[in-house]
């Protein structure tokens, strides 16, 4: 769903070209055009192509906004294709790849009587996100680092584990190397992610051992933290368009973690 910041919807490929162009660079930090249109007829669309390559996201996205009121057909493209390698989010880079078919887009208005362009099905759809170990080994220690240094407490080293307990479910372990003063301590953070066969991801098992009174010291103020996270369950089944579902996950654990998933519309 794309607010596209005008009254008006498009009506021309043109229009729409550059209406993608101007919403979508309000997220996106890129000084290439990145959205391609093939169509010999406008709304029916041959292909909507999203090159992402380089482009930097902030890492608080704005909310989606919410249709007010009925919606109603506004095009369809037989054919919708987004890649971005080394796709910047918050300063972690990653990759991105998604291709759909035969996909329907609706018209709304958001709550200020804004244009809104609404993905309503999809016939076929698969997604690809990918992060390089390193690089999510880097975000790790980023946030380890900011956690600990409220406590006085600097982290010097960080080691992440990754190992696949099946198609969808990840044992992760932590360790990091912490020092406060002249003392230094080893710190391990274990615990699992797993996607259940309804498509609920749930994180449990996650524990946090550290070294004397320093580690743990830090152990007892990251503990809060990983007690909201102990036992949580985030709902994929439904994505936020339209009636497009889920219909598989698949992680892959190797010198990248990668997420893959195939989805559509219902029937």
């Amino acid at each position: 769903m794309i607010s596209l910041h005008r009254v008006q919807f498009p009506n021309s490929k043109a229009d729409l070209l550059q209406a993608l162009e101007e919403s979508l660079g309000r997220v996106i930090q890129k000084t290439e055009s990145f959205v391609t249109i093939s169509a010999r007829v406008f709304p029916y669309l041959d292909e909507i192509a999203l090159n992402f390559d380089g482009a930097q996201f902030d890492a608080h996205l704005p909310a989606l906004p919410q249709p007010v009121g009925p919606t109603k057909q506004a095009c369809e493209a037989a054919h919708v294709q987004m890649n971005g390698r080394r796709v910047s989010i918050g300063g972690t880079p990653l990759n991105l790849e998604l291709s759909a078919s035969d996909v329907i887009f609706h018209q709304g208005r958001d709550d200020k009587g804004e244009a809104l362009l609404i993905v309503q099905s999809v016939r076929t759809g698969h997604f690809v996100l990918s992060i390089a170990k390193a690089e999510l080994e880097k975000a790790v220690r980023k946030l380890a680092e900011r956690e600990a240094s409220g406590q006085g407490i600097t982290v010097e080293e960080t080691q992440l584990s990754l190992r696949a307990r099946g198609p969808r479910s990840v044992a992760v372990e932590v360790r990091l190397r912490a020092r406060k003063l002249l003392f230094r301590t080893n710190i391990d953070i274990s615990g699992h992610v797993e996607i259940d066969d309804h498509f609920q991801a749930r994180v449990s098992g996650i524990k946090c051992r550290g070294e004397g009174t320093i580690g743990s010291l830090a152990c007892k103020g990251i503990q809060p933290h990983l007690q909201r996270l102990e036992g949580r369950s985030f709902p994929l089944t439904s994505l936020p368009f339209g009636d497009i579902k889920l219909r598989d996950v698949r992680i892959t654990v190797a010198d990248a973690v990668e997420v893959a998933a195939d989805f559509g519309s219902a029937g």
